[in-house]
């Protein structure tokens, strides 16, 4: 299994998450280039920590991971600011997940609902035969989405090694669809 990097679904999901996706008091809608300087200063040390992302993230690399199909941008629904992100991955038989949220929009169950309502749209569109994500060893708040998500622990991934030597052991977790 697994996806190639030049082919992860963008543009499928593209077309899928085309219109925003309402939660009520969050919105679920395409990154514009002008929401990534908010988006960079809502990333705290702990989403470092628990994503691995580098200490000199900027809007450039930011864009390279945001600005296409697969990512949707969690923003509040009364004045459209960042809260967070949801990123998609298309693999052969599966849809994969990634989310964050910062440090404001953090215990609300945002990241629950908003996955939710996203899995919700791209099974009804995609029909894919499971949901995966996968979360850092350790990281609990991540785990309870998961779990409220409806998704089972499968177990541990091998480990993830990036540029750095930094590593990244995480779970598996899978809702059949």
């Amino acid at each position: 299994m697994g996806y190639l990097p030049d082919d992860d679904g963008r543009d499928v999901f593209a077309e899928v998450l085309a219109e925003p996706l309402q939660g009520g008091d969050f919105v679920l809608r395409r990154v514009r280039p002008e929401d990534l300087p908010r988006m960079v200063a809502i990333v705290d040390d702990v989403m470092r920590e628990r994503l691995m992302l580098p200490d000199d993230l900027d809007e450039e690399m930011l864009a390279e991971f945001v600005l296409h199909g697969g990512a949707l941008l969690v923003a509040d629904a009364e004045t459209d600011l960042p809260l967070g992100g949801i990123r998609l991955f298309l693999h052969r038989d599966a849809i994969e997940f990634g989310y964050w949220l910062g440090p404001a929009a953090r215990g609300r169950g945002l990241a629950t609902r908003g996955l939710m309502l996203v899995a919700d749209r791209v099974v009804t569109e995609l029909r894919p035969q499971r949901l995966e994500l996968r979360t850092t060893v350790g990281n609990g708040p991540s785990e309870r989405v998961a779990e409220r998500a409806g998704f089972t622990l499968v177990g541990p991934e091998p480990p993830i090694e990036y540029p750095g030597g930094r590593v990244s052991l995480t779970n598996l977790w899978v809702r059949e669809v």
